[in-house]
């Protein structure tokens, strides 16, 4: 399969996306073409990915003259990514890698906690060193691993600490994506149909008219189509607003807003894809009542996220639905108190809302919660 590449145009922080398949054997060469001229490596992983890919990566890099591998290991799932997990990855590089004379090349080898706890500390040691992106879930590959947005959980408030650190290089291997399991690949599969639900008409059209499918079976020529065309939807989005400023960069939070609120107060009981899910059907309940949204759009989103195998509401339990609006007031996207909206106007299509009226955004919450 031949590699595509995508290039995230941001000057001086430019870098490519490189996607195929069987790429880990050829990583170290990769790093060399791009000019990465370490010879120390500090990987982050966790015990599942790196019992599958580890080995492979360190003798990829070894052949292109790295003369040494540091591995270090955080959990898999999002309650991983905490303040403590950050430390002792910090920790751990400062043990390493005390000489500033041996600065690691920093290779992130798995999904989204990884990448964005990985490179948070990336982005804080020594005030900055050099990192890789190597996404191993279909939810990393199009969407965490571009973009440069780094964070971890805290007190209770998703990705409230972070900074944008952007990476030198993302290796998006396809072939790692063979060992996970159905609930993540439908979990990356729901950020794959955010894009199409307000960037792209013709992928949404692509996944209507069988593409959903063939993405779920990770049929090669599919996915890789699929995966290059949300990376690149991502890469021009924040070419324009780098630094999530113009307001530009919002459409990627397109049932985030609701979703995260959803997903912390269920304590985790979701995927992040199944969250983002729910999310978009939320914020489209509440485009309807807005107007700004014709049912039809709302028909055909339901149907997509129902063929996924995605939930569109979840059940309620005492106490939920406090939990998710508090979670929503402490929204880091929020300005100044007043409550900010991606909502869907037609296919490929959206608009901010703000200051909107709570008891529309209770409804709206109260309409997935069942």
């Amino acid at each position: 399969m031949q590699t595509s590449r995508v290039d995230v145009d941001l000057g001086s922080r430019s870098y490519p996306v490189l996607i195929g398949s069987e790429l880990v054997g050829g990583v170290g060469e990769m790093l060399r073409e791009h000019g990465l001229k370490q010879t120390n490596a500090f990987v982050v992983t966790n015990p599942q990915v790196g019992a599958l890919y580890f080995l492979a990566l360190e003798k990829a890099l070894a052949a292109a003259g790295f003369t040494r591998v540091v591995r270090h290991e955080i959990p898999a799932s999002e309650e991983g990514k905490n303040w403590d997990e950050f430390s002792a990855v910090c920790a751990a590089l400062l043990g390493n890698f005390p000489d500033t004379g041996a600065v690691p090349l920093v290779i992130l080898l798995g999904g989204g906690v990884v990448g964005d706890l990985g490179g948070f500390a990336a982005g804080v040691f020594r005030r900055g060193v050099p990192f890789v992106q190597m996404p191993t879930t279909l939810l990393a590959a199009v969407d965490s691993s571009v973009g440069g947005k780094v964070a971890v959980n805290f007190g209770g408030v998703k990705n409230i600490m972070g900074i944008f650190n952007q990476p030198r290089l993302v290796v998006c291997d396809l072939a790692l994506l063979r060992t996970l399991a159905a609930r993540e690949v439908r979990s990356g599969a729901s950020e794959i149909i955010k894009y199409g639900a307000v960037c792209s008409p013709r992928l949404f059209q692509q996944l209507e008219e069988g593409g959903l499918e063939r993405l779920l079976a990770l049929e090669p020529e599919t996915l890789t189509d699929i995966v290059a065309h949300c990376v690149r939807l991502k890469a021009r989005v924040v070419e324009q607003d780098e630094f999530d400023k113009k307001g530009i960069r919002n459409v990627l939070n397109f049932g985030h807003t609701i979703g995260h609120a959803l997903e912390l107060s269920a304590d985790y009981a979701l995927t992040h894809g199944e969250a983002i899910a729910i999310g978009m059907i939320a914020a489209t309940h509440l485009a309807q009542a807005l107007g700004k949204c014709p049912a039809g759009f709302a028909v055909r989103l339901r149907d997509l996220i129902l063929r996924a195998g995605l939930p569109v509401n979840f059940a309620a339990e005492p106490g939920l639905f406090d939990r998710v609006i508090r979670a929503l007031q402490m929204d880091k996207k929020f300005r100044e108190g007043r409550n900010v909206f991606v909502l869907p106007t037609s296919v490929g299509a959206w608009e901010q809302a703000e200051n909107v009226d709570w008891t529309l955004v209770h409804e709206a919450v109260r309409a997935v919660l069942v």
